[in-house]
């Protein structure tokens, strides 16, 4: 029996309604049924027979994918519903009914179909089958973009105002991290493109594994993707970085430009669950999908792109998301931006203004959109095609630097959850006292979010100030368990300890002597210098760094004391300009540009005037030994 009142087509064989859009199918009047062919979701009742025997032989393949470690991380140990394909007895009898299935979905156990209007009526008919809802179209309209000419650092100003270049400077640029991008599509043939790491690619509108600009496709088709994915990875040595360039990627063409049908929601969501099994801790989307939604769906648990969002991020993949350009009116926002696990990102101005386009929250159901904003006012991006640059504006360009903001904290803080960098990301921004719907907690500050609640620094050599690659770091909180961490390529670190308060950190079997550091800590973070002492003279006294733009530091081994040490700075002609007398020096070393240790010349003469540049002479008497450096001084 099938309940025909206005509004209320539904299977009553399964007691679940249909969404009113199609209530005219049933209506009790005579109508002329349109058999015009759209795509629709079929969603299913239940997981269907032998569950547990499937989610064994699924747990077995998920354990060996490249998604189980960062599954472990957000506390999935094992394989659950949202893991099964839908029933493929359910999925055969639909295409009985309808024709071929066009995506099927672990998350919203459902398929996609191309079917008429009178063939939903045959699809009711089955008593598996949930309710039926048409697949959404993106409503993510880029605006227009312009040329540049090519000029040094064309980057500089959008990686700036979001601190992502304080990240780079210290070396973490994504190395380890994989993010997956969904997009039109993706032409790498750039000079910016030459290093990037592409684990895996797939164009899901011709499926197949090339997801670059076909003959094919419609014309104009990959230049949305290749734009987007230059933000994140491209690098071109002095001319343009990314905001993640050493990242890895994985590449899913799910988007048709060529408006022919509406049928993009459901790829949309096949790419996500792809990206998320093949181990993308981020994923950035700069497409959006309102189309038959209305602002009551956007609620965070009815538009589907927004369920499947969700879902990946309980799996340990969070979704970074354009919230749309249909600002600045309230509630302007698009799916899947309403998601409480949705990492939704809005669009300010070079001067950091929120853009008129940006759209706003708040959600249906009233919690604060979008998360946090990022430049996508004249925002520069690799052209396409060719292999200069352009610059172009929409929440679609904010995005991924938000996208390249999460994938560098997770490099810098790998102890991180997604659900960490987020909150950090949130908490640090330019309005987190303050939020609203328009900016959200504001303008990203990458560095402020590397520091939240962490020590970061780094570590070098006292002799000659190199950082040290690799160093093993102990940090200790009491109440916590001693927190073990390593300095990277550059010698830089960053760790969240666990717990607020008094922090010691020293070091843990790493080369040299460490001097150990103690503090505070509160929630902004703490960033410090630590210095290694080598356990013997390298090189003899040491000064550096060399040539210098104001002091020096003098270093030295004292290896029978006590004794006296005196410094004096000469000019290369032989004149005295400073002297300094340390007396009764114990064994040790004297090196670290700490109080105490090494020697530290300011760059003034005895009288307090600035030497002027030039070469200067350091004299070093250790006793009964005398050692003379040079040096210089740039000014």
């Amino acid at each position: 029996m099938r309940d025909c009142r206005p509004g209320a087509c539904r299977n009553t064989a399964a007691g679940r309604f249909l969404p009113s859009i199609l209530f005219l199918l049933c209506t009790l009047q005579p109508v002329q049924v349109s058999a015009d062919e759209g795509y629709y979701w079929v969603f299913f009742i239940d997981r269907g027979p032998f569950r547990n025997e499937r989610l064994a032989l699924r747990e077995e393949v998920l354990r060996t994918s490249p998604a189980w470690e960062r599954r472990i991380a957000v506390g999935l140990y094992s394989a659950d519903q949202y893991d099964l394909l839908p029933w493929e007895g359910y999925v055969e009898a639909v295409e009985d009914a309808a024709g071929p299935v066009r995506v099927r979905s672990r998350y919203l156990n459902a398929v996609s179909v191309e079917v008429s209007a009178t063939a939903i009526i045959d699809l009711l008919d089955l008593s598996f089958v949930e309710r039926i809802m048409p697949v959404g179209r993106s409503s993510l309209e880029p605006l227009p973009g312009t040329p540049l000419t090519i000029s040094t650092g064309l980057s500089s100003s959008q990686l700036t105002q979001i601190g992502i270049d304080s990240l780079h400077a210290r070396g973490w640029l994504g190395a380890g991290v994989i993010i997956g991008v969904m997009d039109t599509g993706f032409d790498l043939d750039h000079p910016a493109f030459e290093n990037i790491d592409v684990l895996d690619q797939y164009d899901f509108l011709m499926d197949d594994p090339d997801p670059s600009q076909q003959p094919e496709d419609y014309p104009g088709q990959a230049e949305h993707g290749t734009k987007v994915l230059s933000l994140i990875g491209a690098f071109d040595e002095d001319i343009y970085s990314g905001g993640a360039p050493e990242a890895s990627f994985i590449l899913a063409k799910t988007e048709d430009i060529s408006d022919e049908y509406p049928g993009e929601e459901d790829l949309w969501v096949m790419g996500l669950e792809w990206l998320e099994e093949g181990g993308a801790l981020i994923v950035s989307s700069s497409l959006a999908y309102i189309d038959w939604y209305t602002y009551e769906d956007l609620d965070g648990n009815t538009a589907v792109t927004t369920i499947a969002a969700d879902l990946a991020a309980s799996r340990g993949t969070m979704v970074y998301n354009a919230i749309g350009n249909e600002g600045p009116a309230a509630g302007s926002l698009m799916a899947p931006s309403d998601g409480d696990s949705v990492f939704a990102v809005g669009a300010v101005d070079p001067s950091g203004n929120i853009t008129n386009f940006s759209s706003r929250g708040p959600t249906f159901d009233g919690r604060t959109k979008p998360d946090a904003c990022a430049r996508g006012l004249y925002t520069v991006f690799v052209s396409w095609p060719g292999t200069g640059y352009s610059s172009g504006s929409g929440t679609s360009f904010a995005t991924p630097l938000m996208s390249s903001t999460a994938t560098v904290l997770a490099d810098a803080h790998p102890e991180w959850t997604i659900f960490d960098i987020a909150e950090a990301i949130r908490t640090t921004a330019s309005r987190a006292s303050n939020p609203d719907n328009a900016f959200g907690w504001g303008i990203v500050d990458a560095y402020a979010a590397l520091m939240y609640r962490s020590v970061t620094g780094s570590v070098q050599w006292s002799d000659t100030g190199e950082g040290i690659p690799r160093y093993p770091l102990s940090i200790q909180v009491p109440g916590v368990p001693t927190v073990e961490v390593l300095t990277n390529d550059e010698g830089w670190f960053a760790v969240e300890p666990g717990a607020l308060g008094s922090y010691t950190v020293s070091g843990a079997g790493g080369p040299g002597s460490l001097i150990e550091v103690s503090g505070e800590l509160d929630s902004t973070g703490v960033d410090i210098r630590l210095y290694a002492d080598p356990l013997q003279s390298r090189t003899g006294p040491s000064v550096f760094p060399n040539p210098s733009m104001e002091g020096i530091y003098v270093g030295f081994d004292v290896e029978s004391g006590p004794v006296d040490v005196i410094l004096s700075v000469h000019t290369i002609t032989g004149e005295e300009i400073h002297t300094e007398i340390r007396d009764g020096l114990q064994t040790g070393i004297y090196r670290a540009p700490l109080q105490g240790e090494a020697f530290y010349w300011d760059g003034r003469d005895d009288s307090g005037d600035e030497a002027a540049s030039g070469v200067y002479l350091a004299r070093l008497v250790i006793g009964s030994v005398s050692e003379i450096l040079k040096f210089s001084l740039i000014r």
